[in-house]
């Protein structure tokens, strides 16, 4: 109970300083989880097959990888609040868009903008938090992080139902969330990182730095990714209602959410590759048995949501806690722009192979395909947990220490005029 209320202590201190970033964050997610489910749905009701509803939302992470190639230069030319408030404008109004006409190509070319957008407005969020983070609380402002952003993506999937005869309400709340979330981080009074301060970072450092957490975002954007732009397909195809495909989404993101903290806590007490290896190890075994019980009621539904959710929405936050214990502050905004690119590529990959899989063999290979993900980095990370030991987390006894040059009293009891003295005193007592 006592480390529950320290936690819930730590929690408070760390978070109030940062309530408007988190408050924009939330209503950023909250848009980006209605926008993503609405999409993938009203595809699958259009009949478009579920390999080109892939391709078509994958190319949304296209427009992340760009984001991270050049949104960095605007950011640091004109900071990281305005450039978070032009980015977001920008979104509010590209989603109006998808209601003026229907067409794959088309919404294909505006999901590739507001990949664009979205991608530079988060690359603003993290780098920001990253700075005002060190490498004691890191998990847990991460984590914190992560919680706001699922817990807004969670409340995006609740408002798919609301009623929308005339096929443009719900594009009109995505757009209403967007500009709502820009009130707050324009009036914060949080400082701004200095971007005058910017030292340029390569791939090949950033994976010599942390290859373990570079794979690690790989496959988080695979499972993120096809969560977000599959998931809802696959409840669908699994036979569940548009209420239950709702409540699978939320409660798979909700499994997100609650486990940020507990597990943020303790990566920051122990090697993180070893938090990211288990998660992703439980994941493995689990997913495939959630396609027998998803189906079986409302408790096995939220049972096997949470689960999925929890294994699925971990890894990336730490993976980020990882690679920044490593670097300097004026590498953050490109390290940031460069995780997202490597989660991006995941969820490039991830979703137009997972799709076209589900095409050929049925539901089932969404699953599946989670299980194959994670086996693979389990494998990856145990090669270099046994050969590259963690700096930071290495166990030493604690002894008292041993010096090696004479100290002060020892030069003092040695020295020949000292000697002499003492044998002086003792050969007068003994006579």
């Amino acid at each position: 109970m006592q480390n529950l209320l320290d936690l819930l202590r730590s929690v408070k201190t760390l978070a109030s300083p940062l309530t408007a970033f988190f408050i924009g964050t939330l209503f950023t997610c909250s848009a980006y989880g209605l926008l993503s489910s609405s999409l993938a749905i009203r595809l699958n009701a259009a009949d478009v097959p579920t390999f080109y509803s892939g391709i078509i939302l994958s190319v949304y992470y296209v427009g992340y990888i760009f984001a991270t190639l050049f949104s960095y230069r605007i950011i640091n030319r004109v900071g990281h609040i305005r450039a978070f408030s032009a980015y977001i404008s920008i979104l509010s109004a590209l989603v109006l868009l998808h209601a003026v006409y229907f067409s794959p190509l088309y919404w294909g070319f505006l999901r590739l903008l507001e990949g664009y957008c979205l991608a530079s407005a988060l690359i603003c969020l993290e780098s920001w938090l990253n700075t005002r983070s060190n490498n004691k609380n890191r998990g847990i402002i991460m984590s914190l992080y992560m919680i706001t952003s699922y817990l807004g993506a969670a409340f995006g999937q609740l408002l798919l139902n609301i009623p929308d005869k005339m096929g443009f309400v719900i594009f009109i709340f995505v757009s209403v969330l967007y500009s709502v979330a820009l009130v707050p981080i324009s009036l914060t009074a949080l400082p701004s990182p200095d971007v005058s301060k910017h030292k340029s970072m390569s791939l090949k450092r950033l994976y010599c730095v942390s290859p373990v957490g570079v794979a690690g975002c790989i496959v988080s954007g695979v499972l993120v990714g096809s969560v977000y732009t599959l998931g809802a397909i696959y409840a669908e195809k699994s036979g569940l209602s548009l209420a239950n495909v709702s409540f699978f989404m939320f409660f798979t993101i909700l499994g997100g959410m609650l486990i940020q903290l507990p597990v943020g806590r303790l990566s920051d007490h122990m090697d993180r590759r070893f938090v990211m290896m288990w998660a992703s190890g439980l994941l493995f075994l689990i997913a495939p048995w959630i396609q027998l019980f998803v189906t079986e009621g409302l408790p096995q539904l939220i049972a096997c949501g949470m689960l999925l959710g929890a294994g699925t929405f971990i890894l990336y936050p730490i993976c980020v806690s990882h690679v920044n214990d490593k670097i300097e502050d004026d590498e953050r905004t490109e390290a940031a722009g460069m995780l997202i690119m490597l989660q991006s590529l995941g969820m490039i990959f991830g979703p137009v192979v997972i799709s076209l899989a589900m095409q050929l063999f049925g539901a089932i290979s969404f699953l599946l395909a989670f299980s194959v993900a994670n086996g693979f980095f389990v494998l990856f990370a145990l090669r270099f947990i046994a050969f590259r030991p963690d700096a930071n987390y290495i166990a030493v006894t604690k002894t008292d220490p041993v010096p090696l040059t004479p100290t002060h009293v020892y030069t003092e009891i040695t020295r020949p005029d000292t000697l002499m003295d003492k044998a002086k005193g003792i050969f007068a007592e003994k006579h």
